[in-house]
């Protein structure tokens, strides 16, 4: 568990919760048979997942989030 007051640094919970969220997710495409498009995925809806959190608020986003498509 992150050692953050619990009234401020909700930008560094959100990271941390989707760094969490990623890990089992790249242990299981080490397992897979095709774990580069595999890790890709995951990455990605990670990704997603957190942009759309951080869409939720009203704080600066997070620099990667204002980007679309490959970018």
């Amino acid at each position: 568990p992150l050692l953050l007051p619990p009234t401020a640094f909700a930008h560094l919970r959100r990271q941390a919760a989707a760094l969490d969220a990623l890990r089992p997710r790249l242990n299981d495409c080490c397992r897979h048979h095709t774990p580069l498009p595999c890790a890709r995925r995951a990455w990605t809806d990670v990704l997603d997942g957190f942009c759309t959190d951080e869409f939720g608020v009203k704080t600066r986003q997070f620099h990667c989030c204002r980007r679309h498509g490959a970018a």
